[in-house]
């Protein structure tokens, strides 16, 4: 999905704040977002809804039956060992964070097409040796839904919830150990199939508020609009334009916009190059105007023009990468903006019966570009291993370096986080 322009780097936000101020402004669960990525917000939706479907049609995939509602429930314990915190260049500090979770999903088909469908996915993080860090968080895709099919269109109503607390996750966050943020996000889909032609267009209301962190933070709202039409031109070729815009209000004794608008207009590609090869890319080109408080100077519009890019390769059964990377606008709660440059890859292997091996790499370059307060480069590789003993019990095992060089004091900071993951289906 954030960042700022106050002169205390510890005061960056993680990347709920930019989840809150870009995706909505501009969308597993999984982490950042930007102004342009507006119009797309509402595929993380349509990409839920067909895994509800496909889940549905699943035998075994719900273990609970209560009236007319089916339930899939499972348990989870984490343990993390984290070597900073607190993410600061001097004066690190570990600690060991048990992270016990709880999930649930729910369906409750009310006809044959449509369905009111609960996702929640909750737990503690509790430190061993620094209990003023313990809190609670709502794992990203906890929503509550309902998809109502009328004719050729399909219509998404939708309420998101999530507290994050996982600040290392953000590039642009240095000195922040307790922070931890609610996000809501209530709003309306519509797609309507054409065979040949796709239209969709959204809706999303935002509201996020602090829970815990750095005192004075803003709180705010965000009204995001978004509109894209693609074409099928072929079997494994789409092509379309993507149209978003939105409103964002800031609050709080350290907002340095209490207002700012966006817009971004571009074309999208989807690819299937082989049949085991394939590339999504959007350009386009944004604006973002934001309005000073009255004892701060007018800061003019920000221009700029964006692009992401991602390829999918499956060499084989047992083998496949995901290449990813481009240019993202990003805001942070304060007004704030970042000039963001990524590169991911990740590579994933089945060669052993029962385990899965994945490796992976990411760097990030971001510029603070109305303040000129902030260069930096963030970058690490991480491995990860699965494991299932059976049809309910699994695990995971996770590696993630990061090390961060800026030009602003204090910026730079070295991190290492091993986690552990068991998983228990009811």
């Amino acid at each position: 999905m954030g960042r700022g322009t106050q002169s205390p780097v510890a005061r960056y936000r993680p990347s709920t704040a930019r989840v809150a101020a870009c995706c909505l402004v501009g969308g597993a669960l999984i982490s950042t977002g930007s102004a342009q990525e507006a119009v797309r917000a509402s595929l993380a939706g349509e990409e839920a809804a067909a895994a509800r479907r496909t889940a549905a049609s699943s035998p075994g995939y719900y273990n609970l039956q209560l009236g007319p509602t089916a339930w899939r429930i499972s348990t989870g314990l984490g343990f993390e060992a984290n070597d900073n915190i607190r993410l600061v260049e001097q004066g690190t500090e570990g600690d060991l964070i048990f992270r016990p979770e709880v999930t649930t999903h729910t369906v409750w088909p009310l006809t044959d097409k449509n369905s009111l469908n609960l996702s929640v996915g909750a737990g503690y993080s509790a430190y061993a040796r620094n209990s003023d860090l313990d809190r609670f968080f709502i794992t990203p895709g906890s929503e509550l839904s309902f998809d109502l099919y009328v004719g050729d269109c399909w219509i998404n109503v939708h309420d998101r919830i999530s507290i994050t607390e996982n600040s290392y996750q953000d590039p642009t966050v240095v000195g922040v150990g307790n922070y931890s943020q609610l996000q809501n996000d209530v709003g309306v889909t519509a797609t309507w199939d054409l065979n040949e032609l796709v239209l969709q267009a959204g809706y999303d209301h935002v509201n996020y508020a602090l829970l815990s962190g750095a005192s004075g933070d803003s709180d705010g709202s965000s009204e995001v609009f978004n509109l894209s039409a693609g074409c099928n031109f072929e079997p494994g070729l789409q092509a379309g334009l993507e149209v978003g815009g939105g409103i964002l209000s800031y609050s709080g004794t350290q907002a340095t916009f209490t207002r700012a608008y966006d817009w971004n207009v571009g074309p999208f590609l989807e690819l299937q190059l082989t049949e085991k090869l394939r590339l999504r890319a959007d350009a386009g080109y944004t604006v973002y105007s934001p309005e000073a408080v009255p004892s701060q100077p007018d800061p003019g519009d920000f221009t700029a023009v964006y692009g992401q890019v991602s390829l999918v390769h499956q060499i084989s059964e047992r083998v496949d990468y995901t290449l990813s990377g481009g240019r993202t606008i990003n805001f942070a709660f304060f007004g704030g903006t970042i000039d963001l440059f990524s590169v991911q890859v990740q590579t994933n292997w089945k060669v052993i019966r029962g385990f899965d091996l994945s490796a992976f790499f990411q760097y990030d370059h971001g510029a603070q570009v109305f303040t000129g307060q902030e260069d930096f480069d963030r970058y690490g590789p991480g491995v990860g291993l699965g494991h299932r003993f059976n049809a309910k019990l699994s695990s995971s095992l996770r590696y993630q370096f990061y090390q961060r060089q800026s030009d602003l004091a204090g910026g730079d900071y070295s991190v290492n986080s091993l986690t552990l993951n068991l998983t228990y289906q009811l």
